[in-house]
């Protein structure tokens, strides 16, 4: 069992990080840091630990070579210039920061640093407590120069605030000019950002390039005004220099949260300097940060024991052998099976066949879809027939079986409810004992409390995606039911449990193909895109009826055929798939990042297979979970008649328009209600229904179907509004008729109770704590079905 030291001060034994690690099978030996430590207590703390998440210990070369079966340290910050990388990385040692983990409390602390200085309020308090009464003026932040030294995840989070002060914004940063997609800010080169600057925040990793940056020819270069704000690393300030430029009046303050050498020496040259102000390293310690960092870093310590690290910051130096029991060089090659674009949809059992010939790792397939609307979601239940989805799960769970590979399910029962998953978790239970099968089956549910989601809004996690606005709570209480779209993690932390079939709740598309080959160590570019090809089965094929694909995911791209030796994929084809369902064919958003392809190179290797190369993954500053929520809107009632008579489908749009005025009459005269206490829509089909005013109807149809659809507060009210209709749309004449046509119904009785009908309302993503923490796993232990 791997142990793991925690030295972070504020993680405290049986806490949720400590629950976490012990949960994933992890012993935890807490040893909080309190002041220096010498080297010899720090190895003395890292003897016989696995992992170690630490805060700003100085973890040497010397001190690493100490401790034999350290295979992986994960800092609760961004920072790891205390940590001996290289050194690390020559020893297998995976060394993991948790970028952005804190940017928007180091945000809000620079701003609030900002106006300090500008008001002189550490003087003011320190007036008033030594008996005075100070009233000093200060300065407005609005119409001055913010100038950021970085463009790192903090930084970016700043910017906004700023804005929201009236500032203007300048950056200096080694950012590539392509991610520096903000229009809110002028990039410079480092002289104009000195120069101009009213405010310098610093936001930039310390390293040997930028130690000692800001020194006296940088104070130099300042205006005499201008104030320094530190929240980055003390030693990127050469702290005598700062000293004399403030003293000497060459800038007017400094408000520092880090120095060179913490806590701060009693001989600093930073003490006693009027304009000087140092804190005591606070900027990223807010509860919510520390939450926040505690649970990723403990996620991250996981990760990185399984081989799998999500943010190594020394991946390039790791020897290509093993240390311990950690894998630093992955599989050659992954290849994922893909039989269907959804269960349920069929495919020739002869192509899974052909799958396993062709050595298939794993069989991912997608169990629903959201294209059929919100009924699936708000009702929980399935689209597709029990028998349908059990003949495919039958073929998939003996193949998976023989082949000694695992099946992953993913959106179960259609929209990934909890109902849902229980569902299909029944049927391969029968069909596991049908076929006298031993399987370890892992349930993955994703349906969200309302009330945690609450108070996730109250503080500010759930945020709107276009075109929605701001949640409000009351929505979220009005759904009936609510699904997280997890990805790819909950399903890898199923499978390293153990689990052979996994049948997971709402999950991205892409993730039930990219979780297996990610676990594998497959690189993300690839991995996510060749996921998003294969998500929809032969739908990249020429063929998309002949059966499924198989994707091979390797270290530089992958290639993906279909499995029907008569069916071919072309470089056209296979990169047309990333112009479905996404905003962006260059672009595609999953929990823990972006997928570009805008380098992406498609090449025909034969007259059937495609290799793809050049995909880019590019990691979230934060991780998030997309919310799905259907409300009721209302109970429906549907008739539908025909219309033949060519007298009135020579004007249809003008006899439509008399019969939903009629209906509007009849049902105010009949049944006293106003048009705001229902609704009814007449739709023409075979003239417009589909497209209506985007694609108008031209000219005389030879028939047209018309349905009329109400919905009402309730069942009754429907059903009363479509009856009051029925007479209309089967005698209804056109206002130059002597005569009352005959149409016809398509049914006896003519009206069809549809039950309560629902609408999407949620469009909103929710920061994760952790990847995993919004779905809840359980596994079933291998019993004999036989």
């Amino acid at each position: 069992m791997p142990r793991i030291l925690i030295t972070t001060d504020y993680l405290r034994p049986g806490d949720e990080v400590d629950q976490y690690l012990r949960t994933h099978g992890h012993t935890t030996v807490h040893s909080p840091l309190a002041g220096r430590r010498e080297p010899e207590q720090l190895v003395a703390a890292l003897d016989g630990i696995d992992a170690a998440l630490v805060a700003n210990e100085p973890l040497t070369a010397e001190v690493l070579s100490r401790a034999p079966r350290l295979r992986a340290i994960v800092r609760t910050g961004v920072g790891y210039d205390s940590i001996d990388v290289v050194a690390a990385g020559e020893l297998g040692i995976t060394v993991s920061n948790l970028p952005g983990i804190n940017a928007n409390a180091v945000a809000e602390y620079t701003m609030g640093l900002m106006l300090a200085a500008a008001r002189r309020l550490v003087r003011s308090a320190a007036g008033v407590e030594a008996g005075g009464w100070p009233r000093e003026d200060g300065r407005e932040l609005r119409g001055s120069t913010l100038g950021l030294l970085g463009y790192g995840a903090a930084a970016r989070a700043v910017v906004p605030l700023a804005r929201a002060f009236g500032m203007r914004v300048l950056s200096t940063t080694g950012v590539p000019r392509r991610e520096r997609s903000d229009a809110a800010v002028r990039f410079v080169e480092l002289p104009e950002l000195l120069a101009t600057a009213d405010y310098l925040s610093v936001h930039t990793a310390l390293t040997e390039r930028t130690r000692g940056l800001l020194g006296a020819p940088a104070f130099r270069r300042m205006k005499p005004t201008a104030v320094l704000i530190n929240t980055a690393r003390g030693a990127i300030v050469d702290e005598q220099a700062l000293a004399d430029a403030v003293r000497t009046g060459q800038i007017a303050a400094a408000a520092l949260d880090v120095v060179s050498d913490e806590p701060l020496a009693a001989d600093s040259p930073l003490r006693h300097v009027d304009g000087i102000v140092v804190f005591s390293h606070l900027a990223g310690q807010t509860a919510e940060a520390r939450a926040a960092a505690g649970l990723n870093g403990a996620a991250e310590v996981v990760a990185a024991l399984a081989g799998r690290p999500r943010f190594p910051v020394n991946a390039h130096l790791l020897p290509q052998t093993e240390r311990g029991t950690m894998r630093n060089e992955p599989d050659e090659c992954v290849k994922v099976l893909a039989p269907t674009g959804m269960l349920g949809a069929g495919f020739p059992e002869s192509t899974i066949e052909r799958g396993a010939e062709l050595g298939a790792d794993v069989i991912s397939v997608d169990g629903g879809s959201t294209d059929s609307g919100p009924y699936y979601l708000g009702s929980s239940q399935p689209k597709t027939t029990r028998a349908a989805v059990a003949r495919d799960l039958r073929v998939l769970l003996k193949a998976a079986a023989r082949a000694g590979i695992p099946l992953i399910v993913g959106s179960c029962g259609t929209s990934g409810t909890d109902h849902g998953v229980d569902w299909v978790a029944g049927i391969v239970a029968e069909i596991l004992s049908d076929e006298g099968l031993r399987l370890r089956v892992a349930r993955i549910y994703s349906e969200q409390d309302a009330g945690t989601l609450k108070e996730r809004l109250a503080s500010g996690h759930i945020h709107a995606l276009p075109p929605l606005g701001d949640l409000q709570p009351e929505t979220i209480e009005n759904c009936t039911r609510i699904v997280g779209m997890m990805g790819h993690e909950p399903i890898v932390a199923a499978l390293e449990a153990g689990a052979q079939v996994v049948l997971a709740g709402r999950a991205t598309d892409t993730a039930v193909a990219a979780a297996y080959p990610l676990m594998k160590g497959m690189p993300a570019g690839p991995t996510w895109h060749a996921a998003k090809i294969v998500e929809c089965g032969g739908q990249c094929t020429s063929d998309p009826r002949a059966g499924g694909v198989l994707a091979t995911i390797d270290a530089d791209g992958f290639t993906i055929e279909p499995l029907d030796p008569a069916v071919s994929c072309t470089p056209i084809l296979v990169a047309a798939h990333m112009l479905y369902e996404t905003a962006n064919p260059f672009q595609m958003r999953e929990p823990d990042g972006t997928l570009d392809v805008r380098e992406a190179t498609y090449t025909a290797l034969d007259d059937r297979t495609v290799r793809v190369e050049g995909s880019r993954f590019h990691v979230a500053d934060q991780h998030t979970i997309k919310l799905e929520g259907a409300r009721i809107t209302g109970y429906e009632t549907l008739s539908f008649s025909a219309v033949r008579d060519p007298h009135i489908l020579a004007d249809i749009e003008d006899w439509a328009d008399l019969l939903r005025v009629m209906i509007t009459q009849r049902v105010e005269q009949t049944l006293g209600l106003s048009q705001d206490k229902y609704a009814f829509d007449v739709r023409l089909y075979g003239y417009n229904a589909v497209l209506n005013d985007l694609d108008p109807g031209q000219g005389a149809p030879r028939e047209v179907g018309v349905m009329l659809l109400v919905n009402a507060p309730d069942q009754e009210t429907a059903t009363a509004v479509a009856k009051i209709a029925n007479p209309l749309m089967l005698h209804l004449p056109t206002p130059d008729m002597n005569h009352l046509p005959s149409l016809a119904f398509a049914t006896s009785p003519a009206e069809v109770e549809r039950g309560p009908a629902y609408e999407f309302v949620l469009n909103h993503v929710v920061d994760s704590i952790t990847p995993t923490d919004m779905f809840r796993i359980e596994i079933e232990e291998t019993s004999d079905h036989g």
